[in-house]
Parts: structure tokens; C-alpha cells; sequence
């Protein structure tokens, strides 16, 4: 799908394309979500150049993603979306800049870019030329990476604040989590780190590409532009700075919830230990009585049999005694 942006106030502002159409004159933004093979060769045969494949946008060199051709920018790095759902993903993103234009050539569909129309139909000077147009989108993505980073940390706190949480528990029992919620919390935390990997990846393409861009497009953007890159810079190391402590503290809460799980399974096992320990004496003297040895005085005793089973109940409530009084039990 093709869909161009103008700076004439008189043109609505996202106008759909169909192979074969001419731009509108005033146009500064062409957005290509998920191109057809007929709609790439339109664009290329209509801008002369020659846009990166799906294949090329997914590699990971610095110089198959960030390159100049014949004075034409090509921007790629890898952006996050569907991040409110179980399974967020990242997609390619590719910001053609040209002489007069701005060609986004992309094959996922993040909320950063609905929102940057919005405000561009309010502020149609955010697409008053190709530069401001990028300029705009990549504040968008920015300010929607740092959402995401908000709802990262905001889920972080609610496993946290119910992993610690010691709760109202009376004198006599201990509030602790039950194994289920322990597995959930672990499964929330797996979630949160994976989004926040995937966050932390987009950031990283981000700051590359900022870099690149400022190194290119020095000639060729007025003071105000400038600025707005330093801003847009400033902005991408102070997510990165906060995603750093936000994979930081996802680590301290995994690890312990690793603990409290290891807690809660030595203390099963603790009570297995303690119940072979107090039935072995009881075994014992059922071993003994139970020898058939003709010499054993208890064998003609009328109270031997209730005696050693009194023997039995006794050696076993005393171990367990003795695990209380340790606090053992």
C-alpha cells in the first residue's frame, strides 16, 4: 500500500496511490507498507533508485543497513510493535531520503507512525519537507519506545511489589507464595524481558542510525533540524540508559524467583527428610521384634506387645519434638 503526504494544506494530508499514479506535487512523504512487487518497481522507476529488499533490510551489517547512493540516503534498522500483545515482534524499517522526498518502506505497521499522522493533520509544517518529515517520524518512534519502556517497568513493579509483598500474616502461619504463582511470576518476568530485549534491539538501530545521520545530512538541514537531531539523540541514550536498569532489575527479579522456587522446593524436601528421619527409629524396633530368635524374653511378656508399640509411637514424636524446638519444623 502506497500512501503520500503532503505539505498543502488544501491536499489531505495521507492520500492512497495506486500503481501508475504520479505523486502530488507537494508531496514529502511516500510511505510504502508492505510493498508489492508492482509498487516497488513504481517507485523505482519513478525516484531512479533502487530500493533494499526484504532480505537485505534483515541483515545486521552497519553497511548493508546505513549507506548513501548517488546523494539518496537509506536508513534501515529493525523497530518493535505489537507490544501490548502476548507476542510482540520486531519489523524492518527502511527511511529512503532523497533530494525532496522521504520514502519509508516498511513491513510492520508500529502505532508510532499512526500517531505522527495525527499530528501532522494538526501541524502540517511536521511535513513541510522530507528532512522535517523524518525528523518527526523518528521523535514518534522514540516516544513510542519509551512508552514501552514505561509499561515494561510499570509490569516489573507489579511482579515485584507481589513477589516481596510480606501481606497481613498471623502470628502463627507464614504468608508465602504458592508454586502457581511463583510459576507465573516466572512467566511474567520471561515476557517482560523478551519485550524488553526486543525494545533494547530497536533503541540500538536507532542510535546507529542517528549517528550515521548526522554525519551525512550535515550540509544539507537548516539550525533548527540540527537541533532537533542532538534532541533526538539526547532522547535515544536516555531510553538506553533506562532500559539498561530496566534489564538490570528484570535480572535481579528472575534470579529471585529462581530463589523462592529453590526455597520452596528444599522445604519439600525438608519434610520428606524429616518424616524418613522420624520413621527410622520405629523401623528399628519393629526390626528388632520382628527377628525370630527363641531366646527373646519379650516373646513369652504378656505387656511385650504394647510395649513395643509405645516404644514405636515414643521414638517417633520425639525426633520431631527435637526438629521444633530447633526450629527446624
Amino acid at each position: 500500500m502506497m500512501t503520500a503526504y503532503s505539505r498543502n494544506l488544501d491536499d489531505p494530508l495521507g492520500q492512497p496511490l495506486a500503481v501508475g499514479m504520479a505523486l502530488p506535487a507537494d508531496c514529502t512523504w511516500l510511505d510504502l507498507l508492505q510493498p508489492s512487487d508492482a509498487e516497488r518497481r513504481h517507485v523505482e522507476a519513478q525516484f531512479a533508485i533502487e530500493l533494499p529488499t526484504r532480505a537485505e533490510m534483515k541483515e545486521i551489517e552497519a553497511s548493508s543497513q546505513l549507506y548513501v547512493e548517488n546523494s539518496t540516503l537509506f536508513l534501515t534498522t529493525p523497530v518493535i510493535w505489537r507490544t501490548e500483545t502476548p507476542h510482540p515482534e520486531q519489523g524492518e524499517l527502511s527511511f529512503i531520503l532523497t533530494g525532496r522526498h522521504l520514502i519509508t518502506m516498511r513491513y510492520a505497521d508500529p502505532r508510532s507512525f499512526a500517531i505522527f499522522a495525527q499530528r501532522a493533520q494538526k501541524q502540517r509544517d511536521l511535513v513541510a519537507s522530507a528532512e522535517d518529515a523524518l525528523l518527526g517520524l523518528l521523535d514518534a518512534v522514540i516516544d513510542r519506545l519509551a512508552d514501552v519502556l514505561e509499561l515494561i517497568a510499570a509490569r516489573i513493579n507489579a511482579l515485584s511489589n507481589r513477589i516481596f509483598a510480606t501481606g497481613a500474616a498471623s502470628a502463627n502461619s507464614k504468608q508465602t507464595l504458592k508454586s502457581a504463582d511463583l510459576n507465573e511470576a516466572l512467566a511474567g518476568i520471561g515476557r517482560a524481558g523478551d519485550l524488553n530485549h526486543k525494545l533494547r534491539g530497536s533503541l540500538a538501530g536507532l542510535e546507529r542510525l542517528a549517528v550515521f545521520l548526522a554525519s551525512t545530512t550535515v550540509a544539507r538541514m537548516h539550525k533548527e533540524q540540527k537541533n532537533a537531531l542532538k534532541t533526538l539523540s539526547r532522547d535515544l541514550r536516555s531510553v538506553s540508559q533506562q532500559a539498561a536498569a530496566v534489564t538490570q532489575e528484570i535480572n535481579f527479579l528472575l534470579e529471585a524467583t529462581l530463589g523462592l522456587i529453590n526455597i520452596e522446593q528444599n522445604n519439600i524436601i525438608k519434610i520428606f527428610s524429616v518424616a524418613a528421619v522420624a520413621f527410622l527409629p520405629p523401623t528399628l524396633i519393629a526390626s528388632i521384634y520382628g527377628m525370630n530368635f527363641q531366646a527373646m524374653p519379650e516373646l513369652d511378656w504378656g505387656y511385650g506387645y504394647p510395649v513395643a508399640l509405645g516404644l514405636m509411637v515414643l521414638s517417633a514424636v520425639l525426633p520431631v519434638l527435637y526438629f521444633k524446638r530447633k526450629g527446624w519444623l
